[in-house]
């Protein structure tokens, strides 16, 4: 009987989505034949918002394509209401596909021009955003603040004749319950759920009696409080049924799948696994997924079945990972501060290089000096018989030193111009996003700020000091967020300033791990920004044992980033080889070998030939072409570690890789 009462279920859920699959499509057939471009842009906000979050066929790509087009469409032809429907539809986007920043920047955007044309509708729309966005960023605060401003909104007297007033009522109660969630108060959450549920019945809206039902389900769930659970989530089932969310029907049947486990009972805790996955196939939403998967697993193995048990174990971990890098892929614009000085970091080591590369190179010229003036007192010596002629030769061999002095002085100064643009164009990128980061926030929480201002000059002029206090404090809180990003930014340039120094080449204790793995880091994403296809895999196996050592940080950093640059370089070359199954891979190690530290960086290119091996550490050798490399890298490198006592080595085999070892005395 119970499976009987489930098929019909389903049955009648697939017949609500085949429904509104219908609307769409009737929608796109009136796209196919709209003339008009206002039509248009109302068919292409229409179908984009039928995609978008809240119905239970939510295709989350199709929603942002039709939203952007119409935006496109009415910026082209001045549709200012347009304009604004398709602008709120892409906030509620970018606010469920995790990019908050542009979600804030877009809601802003876009309340600028319901205020300038006072469309009362969006008002309450746009103000529902931004309180979703500030739910996600975990700003509780700022997020209650405009549930209260939706609550005053649906109690003025623009709203009170409004069609959709009832549906404003839900999603008030219902967000403002999703806030006090966040801020752990479980009483206050149940209240405005409660709320909500109460008055979905009312209202007869049994897609927001749903979800108001699954979320109260959860909670209890969450307490321990299995019997209220048990009952929410049967009428999340049955509310669900009736506006066709197969997403979060499936969501409660993964609820009571877990409560059933938890009795013991588990033939019904298969039952609605299963049927909360058939559910979840018919949607683009993932999440129910993810613990049906990993309680089908445990099922399995309690059963004996480990094929089984393995097959959705592995399924679990595979969408947990999608998810979570996606999550992580929305966050990147919060990168920390350390990024930023490593950036620093190698400016400062590429400016050491040039400088000790510009102090070898004057020694290289004045050993040639003295050589020619020896080679000159011999020659006059010699000559002492015949005077003239030798101070004839004495005057050539003057001008020739002088056109050779000339002409090293010449190639001295388009090396250090070359090596000041590659590290200044490796630079850039890096300083440009650190420094773009910090402005970014700077400049939304200021645009926040002069709406907040704005509100409290109204809410001064009404005498109303409570909401005054309150915006006060919200004004207070972003302007700590813009100290906190200016002073990053103001950080970073000061950082800036302080590697732009000469080193003082004093020595100090150094963790050798941390410091490889830093300048790792900095080569690879320095050769990514001159080159976006560049990829290669880096693997590292420090030796934790090892300590810090006596070593001047700056020039052995110098040495490591010659090294993996040239690695980088050698695989590089070998993919472009278009090598089958071929995986470019460089890696760095260390390890402690007596009284000494070994740090071995290799990589799988194609090697060094044997008849250069001896050539390498020379200075201005190279087996680059013309114009990308001054082959003083490797002999800069060499002579660093003899300064330190060290020893470097290398080893090589053709067509296999090359492994370059740095030893260096505790």
């Amino acid at each position: 009987m119970k499976k009987l009462i489930t098929f019909i279920f389903v049955i009648f859920s697939i017949t609500n989505l085949c429904a509104q699959n219908k609307v769409t499509d009737s929608l796109k057939l009136l796209l196919s034949k709209e003339k008009t471009d206002i039509g248009r842009v109302n068919l292409l906000s229409e179908i984009g918002s039928m995609y978008g979050y809240g119905s239970g066929m939510r295709k989350d790509d199709s929603s942002r394509a039709y939203a952007q087009q119409a935006l496109d469409l009415s910026k082209k032809i001045g549709y200012h209401k347009g304009e604004i429907n398709a602008a709120l539809v892409m906030v509620r986007y970018y606010t469920f596909s995790g990019n908050y920043s542009k979600a804030l920047e877009t809601s802003l955007q876009v309340k600028k021009l319901i205020e300038q044309f006072h469309d009362t509708a969006a008002m309450f729309r746009q103000t529902r955003s931004l309180l979703m966005i500030y739910n996600q960023l975990g700003s509780y605060k700022m997020a209650l603040k405009y549930g209260k401003e939706m609550q005053r909104l649906i109690n003025s007297e623009s709203y009170k004749d409004s069609a959709e007033i009832k549906l404003y009522t839900l999603q008030a109660d219902l967000l403002i319950g999703n806030t006090y969630g966040g801020m752990n108060l479980p009483d206050s959450t149940i209240h405005y759920w409660s709320l909500c549920y109460k008055n979905s019945l009312k209202y007869k809206s049994s897609g927001m009696a749903t979800v108001s039902a699954i979320n109260i389900g959860s909670l209890y769930q969450i307490q321990g409080k299995d019997s209220l659970a048990f009952s929410w989530f049967r009428k999340c089932i049955y509310y669900g049924e009736k506006s066709a969310r197969i997403d979060l029907i499936a969501g409660a049947k993964v609820g009571i799948a877990q409560l059933f486990y938890k009795k013991g009972e588990q033939d019904s805790a298969f039952y609605y696994t299963t049927q909360a996955l058939q559910d979840v196939k018919q949607t683009d939403a993932p999440n129910a997924k993810i613990p049906a998967y990993n309680l089908l697993s445990e099922l399995y193995q309690q059963h004996h079945q480990y094929d089984s048990a393995y097959k959705y174990l592995k399924m679990h971990d595979i969408l947990q990972d999608s998810i979570y890098n996606q999550e992580k892929i929305t966050q990147a614009q919060n990168l920390s501060f350390n990024e930023t000085q490593n950036e620093q970091q190698i400016e400062q080591a590429k400016k050491d290089a040039q400088q000790q590369y510009e102090n070898q190179l004057k020694v290289y010229i004045l050993v040639a000096v003295i050589l020619i003036f020896l080679i000159i007192a011999f020659l006059l010596l010699r000559n002492l018989r015949n005077k003239r002629k030798a101070n004839t030769l004495l005057h050539q061999k003057n001008n020739e030193i002088e056109s050779t002095l000339s002409d090293l002085k010449s190639t001295q100064k388009q090396l250090i111009q070359s090596e000041k643009m590659a590290s200044l164009g490796e630079l850039t990128a890096g300083i440009a996003h650190e420094i773009q980061n910090p402005l970014n926030f700077v400049n939304n929480f200021s645009d926040v700020n002069t709406e907040l201002l704005d509100e409290m000059e109204q809410e001064i002029d009404k005498g109303n000091i409570d909401e005054v206090k309150e915006i006060a404090k919200g004004i207070k809180e972003n302007e700590q967020k813009i100290n906190h990003h200016g002073k990053r930014a103001d950080a970073i340039v000061k950082g800036m300033l302080q590697h732009s120094r000469s080193s003082t080449g004093q020595k100090e204790l150094t963790d050798i791990n941390a410091l490889a793995d830093e300048y790792l880091r900095l080569s690879y994403h320095g050769l990514r920004a001159k080159d976006k296809n560049f990829n290669a895999e880096m693997r590292t196996d420090f030796d934790e044992q090892i300590g810090k050592i006596n070593v001047i940080p700056q020039d052995i950093g110098r040495v490591l980033l010659n090294l993996y640059n040239n690695a980088f370089y050698a695989v590089n070359e070998q993919k472009s080889r278009n090598l089958n199954s071929y995986k470019p891979t460089v890696s760095v190690s260390t390890k402690k070998s007596g009284n000494s530290i070994l740090i071995t960086v290799s990589d799988n290119g194609p090697g060094i030939p044997q008849k250069v091996i001896d050539k390498i550490f020379q200075p201005f050798f190279t087996t680059k072409p013309t114009g990308e490399g001054t082959g003083l890298g490797l002999s800069l490198a060499y002579d660093i570690v003899k300064a330190h006592g060290g020893e470097l080595k290398v080893e090589t085999r053709e067509n296999e890789g090359s492994e370059f070892i740095i030893e260096l005395p505790i």
